[in-house]
């Protein structure tokens, strides 16, 4: 899909996948900036409400109705997600095909482990100064963004639910990507 907006517009630069493939693995090497671009042009294209999430979205998602560690629960377990140590077949090597570990609650896959994902907000250090209807935290000449959910890379207890990091919005890396939220009517 990201491939097709590439095809399509001149302000993108089909990223590199590091000969790992494309398919049904997700894009890497994105950066929040060519995320937000993406969703601003799939909302323009579909003319449905694509966005970013914000980061109370993404881990009210990823959670999935939980208050553990994991959406799973509380213990690393095996083979639960593509991370360093969980055992998988990609583990500490690459991302894995979309899908491939059970889905949480909600029937969302990979919300934790195989890329960690670029959220809307701008870095804050208190959850307390988030919006409280969920909306993404903006301030002017925001210079980091924040992004959830460990990579293929990550120790499992850098998977964890709670788990928050941030990034310059220029950066890309072969374990960062992105989700997409639509609003619903």
């Amino acid at each position: 899909q990201y491939d097709l907006y590439c095809g399509q517009t001149s302000a993108c630069r089909s990223p590199d996948d590091q000969e790992w493939g494309r398919g049904a693995r997700p894009v890497i090497n994105v950066s929040w900036q060519e995320a937000q671009a993406y969703v601003t042009w799939l909302a323009a294209r579909t003319g449905h409400p694509y966005r970013l999430p914000s980061d109370a979205e993404w881990e009210y998602a990823h959670r999935a109705g939980t208050t553990t560690r994991y959406p799973w629960g509380n213990e690393v377990g095996r083979a639960r997600a593509n991370c360093e140590g969980f055992g998988s077949i990609w583990d500490g090597d690459k991302t894995a095909p979309s899908g491939r570990f059970e889905a949480n609650a909600f029937g969302l896959h990979d919300t934790a482990g195989n890329v960690i994902e670029w959220v809307a907000d701008c870095l804050h250090d208190r959850s307390a100064d988030a919006p409280s209807d969920g909306s993404p935290i903006e301030k002017p000449g925001c210079g980091k963004r924040v992004i959830r959910g460990g990579a293929w890379s990550f120790p499992p207890h850098e998977v964890r639910s709670a788990n928050r990091w941030r990034d310059f919005p220029s950066r890309r890396s072969d374990d960062t990507g992105f989700r997409v939220a639509l609003d619903l009517e």
